[in-house]
């Protein structure tokens, strides 16, 4: 009996080692899926999606910068995680504004939780937009932002600032956002948190009567009351004057040929 034990051990070994064989390995996968549900739903979402980067209590890593000093605060925390800026996918990634990946409401639950380590950074701006002044607002915007977000509000490349690397290799330059789809809310939380290359306007600066005229007229552009005719996309005289040779003198010359063609034929 002691001489057949070790053939029958052997003999299992091999048949379950032949009913694997058939069997293709599957690569492990990180789960993905909505955050568990628990009493700080915010916690959850900050631990699966931010902390590997930002750390534990958002103190930051070697993957990515801290979250509680500079102006890192509810307003710009709510300000990257809106405009899609955050999360990224790797942390070499560039931000860049796209659509959000949470709802309002988790947007809301991770702010809360973040809140909780303590920033230094602003709140979000509670803006009075009825009572304010949009000639002020005006006359701030152009000795402020028309510079590199333009006159008209459309945005263009920025001469300061050191180029970022580009998704496939090489440089891109810095680029100040287009204003025509922002929100209320997230034009004033990056005046006042200053976001990449763009400058912090903080309330020493500009006071909140201030700021919400500066946010009326950013609305003012992304709707204007064009009473010159054809705006051309507001992006100036130059392509205006082009338009103007282009289209004129274009159908000047069809004119001219129709006519032409119409006397050869008399």
């Amino acid at each position: 009996m002691k001489a057949v034990a070790p053939v029958v051990m052997a003999f299992a070994l091999a048949a379950g080692a032949c009913a694997y064989a058939g069997q293709e390995p599957e690569p492990y996968r990180l789960r993905s899926g909505p955050a568990p549900s628990s009493a700080e739903p915010g916690r959850d979402l900050y631990m699966r999606d931010c902390a590997w980067c930002h750390g534990n209590e958002g103190q930051g890593t070697s993957r990515g910068p801290d979250l509680v000093s500079g102006t890192n605060g509810p307003a710009l925390t709510h300000f990257t995680l809106t405009t899609g800026r955050m999360p990224l996918d790797s942390p070499d990634e560039r931000m860049r504004p796209s659509e959000p990946v949470y709802a309002p409401e988790q947007i809301a639950d991770i702010v809360e939780f973040v809140t909780g380590f303590g920033q230094a950074g602003p709140e979000i701006p509670v803006l009075s937009l009825e009572t304010a002044d949009i000639h002020v607002g005006q006359e701030l915007y152009q000795e402020n932002c028309a510079a590199c977000h333009s006159t008209s509000g459309i945005g263009g490349a920025l001469a300061s600032g050191d180029p970022q690397p580009r998704d496939g290799g090489g440089a891109e330059p810095n680029i100040a956002t287009d204003l025509h789809s922002a929100t209320p809310i997230e034009i004033a939380e990056a005046i006042r948190t200053g976001p990449g290359t763009m400058p912090v306007f903080g309330s020493e600066t500009l006071s909140d009567e201030e700021l919400a005229a500066v946010v009326r007229y950013v609305l003012y552009l992304q709707n204007p009351d064009n009473r010159g005719g054809l705006p051309g996309g507001g992006i100036g005289p130059v392509a205006e004057g082009a338009y103007g040779w282009i289209i004129g003198l274009g159908a000047l010359l069809v004119f001219i040929r129709w006519i032409g063609t119409k006397t050869e034929d008399a």
